[in-house]
C-alpha cells in the first residue's frame, strides 16, 4: 500500500511539472506597460526641455536605442521518504513531495545621451525648408500653427536694402505686427516650392563655335540636356547670338500666390516672391482691410519688395516654445500665444479652425486628472493637458519629429551611457 502511494505521488509532481509553459498573457502585459512607459519617456523629455529652455538652462535629450526582453519560467520537484524504526523492525513510513515554479520576464534597456558633437550639429543647424512641407500627421495642423514654430522671422527688403524685419517671438512688443504679417502671407498662399536654379558651365559660346562643338560634348552632355539637367541658354557677347551651358538644379524656396498676394497687397511684393505654379483661388471669406491699410500706410511709396523667411534650428524652436511658456507665466498666468484663426488658399476647411486656440499650453503644479506629460523641475511641476483646447498635443508631436530629424547617423552613440535592467 506504500508503495503504492509513492508512485501515485511522484506522478502528480511528474504531471504537475511538465505542463508548465511561459505565461504569454503576462508577458504581452508587460511588453504593452513598457511601450507606454517608453512614449511618456519621450514626451516628458520634450516638456522637460521647453521648461529648461524658460529657464535659460542647458538642454540635455536621452534616447533609448535598444530594448531586449527576456523571459524564462524554472520548475523544481522533489520527493523524499522519511522511515521511523526500533531495532531491525520498521514502526512508521512518511513520504513527501514539493514543487518550486519560479517564473523570470523583464526588460533590459539601454539610455544614451544626445550630448554628443554629432547631435548638436544638426541640433543647431537651421531646419531644411522642405519640413515645411511634412506630410505626415503635422500636415492636419494649421498652417499658422507650422510657420509660428519654424520661422525666426520676416523681412521685407528693398533693392536689398532692409526695410523692416518681424521678428517670431512673443517678447518683442511688435509680435502682433508679425502675426498679422504671417496670417496676411498664409492667406496669399504661404508655401514652398521646388524652383529650378541654373548655374553657368563654362564660357558662353557663340553660335558658330557652338555648332562645331556639338559633336564634342559627347552622349552623356546630350543625355542630359533631354533629361533637363543642363539646358543651353540664349544669350549675347559682343552683340553676337551665343548660347551658355547652365546647370539645372531644384532647390526649395517660400514663395506665396500671385494672383492671391496682388489681390491682397497690390504691388508691395516683387515677382521672385511669387510662386511659379500660382494657380487662381476663389477669394476667403477672411476680411483683412484694416491690415492691408496699415501696411500700406507704414510703406508709402514702397513696391517691388522682396520676401525673406528666416528659417529656425530645432535648438531654437524650444528657444521659442521656452518664450511662450515665460509668456504664459507672466502676472496672473492667463496671457497665452493665440493661434487665430486662418484658412490658407491651400487648406480646406476645418470647422476647430473658426476660433483662437493657445498654441502650447502648460499647467503649472497642478494635479491634471490624465496628463500627456509631467515633470518636475527645480521643485516645480509642468504638466500637459490631454483634452484642453490648445494646440499643446500637437506641437509635442512635431517636436518629436524634429529631434528625430536631428539624430543623424553617429548622433545616438554605440555605447549606451546606461543600462537598465
Amino acid at each position: 500500500m506504500m508503495a503504492l502511494h509513492r508512485i501515485i505521488l511522484i506522478g502528480m509532481l511528474g504531471l504537475m511539472a511538465g505542463c508548465t509553459t511561459i505565461n504569454s498573457t503576462s508577458f504581452n502585459n508587460m511588453s504593452s506597460a513598457y511601450r507606454d512607459a517608453v512614449e511618456g519617456y519621450s514626451n516628458d523629455n520634450i516638456l522637460l526641455n521647453v521648461v529648461r529652455a524658460s529657464k535659460n538652462m542647458p538642454m540635455s535629450f536621452l534616447d533609448i536605442p535598444s530594448v531586449i526582453g527576456t523571459g524564462n519560467v524554472t520548475t523544481d520537484a522533489g520527493l523524499t521518504t522519511a522511515q521511523t524504526s526500533v531495532g531491525a523492525a520498521a514502526v512508521s513510513s512518511t513520504t513527501g513531495g514539493s514543487l518550486g515554479v519560479s517564473v523570470n520576464n523583464g526588460f533590459t534597456f539601454t539610455q544614451a545621451s544626445l550630448d554628443n558633437a554629432q547631435f548638436l550639429q544638426s541640433f543647431l543647424k537651421e531646419i531644411p525648408l522642405g519640413v515645411l512641407g511634412l506630410k505626415g500627421t503635422e500636415r492636419l495642423l494649421p498652417r499658422a500653427v507650422t510657420y509660428t514654430l519654424l520661422l525666426e522671422g520676416i523681412e521685407l527688403r528693398s533693392n536689398n536694402v532692409l526695410v523692416q524685419r518681424f521678428n517670431n517671438d512673443p517678447i518683442d512688443p511688435n509680435y502682433e505686427q508679425f502675426q498679422q504679417l504671417l496670417y496676411l502671407l498664409i492667406e496669399a498662399g504661404l508655401t514652398v516650392e521646388n524652383a529650378p536654379i541654373k548655374t553657368p558651365i563654362g564660357p558662353p559660346l557663340e553660335k558658330a563655335v557652338l555648332t562645331k562643338s556639338l559633336e564634342g560634348l559627347g552622349p552623356t552632355t546630350l543625355d542630359h540636356i533631354a533629361k533637363g539637367l543642363l539646358s543651353l541658354d540664349k544669350t549675347l557677347v559682343n552683340g553676337n547670338e551665343a548660347y551658355q551651358l547652365m546647370r539645372i538644379e531644384l532647390k526649395p524656396r517660400v514663395c506665396v500666390n500671385k494672383f492671391r498676394a496682388e489681390e491682397l497687397m497690390g504691388n508691395l511684393l516683387s515677382k521672385s516672391s511669387y510662386c511659379l505654379d500660382s494657380p487662381r483661388h476663389r477669394k476667403s471669406d477672411q476680411n483683412y482691410t484694416q491690415i492691408i491699410k496699415a501696411f500700406a500706410a507704414s510703406y508709402e511709396g514702397e513696391k517691388n519688395m522682396e520676401l525673406v523667411i528666416g528659417i529656425r534650428s530645432p535648438g531654437n524652436v524650444f528657444d521659442f516654445l521656452g518664450s511662450v511658456l515665460n509668456t504664459q507665466f507672466e502676472g496672473d498666468g492667463s496671457k497665452m500665444v493665440l493661434i487665430h484663426p486662418t484658412k490658407s488658399v491651400l487648406d480646406g476647411y476645418n470647422e476647430r479652425y473658426k476660433k483662437s486656440h493657445a498654441l502650447f499650453k502648460v499647467y503649472r503644479d497642478t494635479n491634471l486628472p490624465r496628463p500627456v506629460a509631467t515633470v518636475t523641475y527645480r521643485g516645480v511641476s509642468y504638466s500637459i493637458a490631454d483634452d484642453d483646447d490648445s494646440y499643446t498635443k500637437q506641437v509635442i508631436e512635431f517636436m518629436s519629429t524634429l529631434v528625430t530629424i536631428a539624430k543623424i547617423p553617429g548622433a545616438i552613440p554605440a555605447t549606451p551611457a546606461v543600462v537598465v535592467r
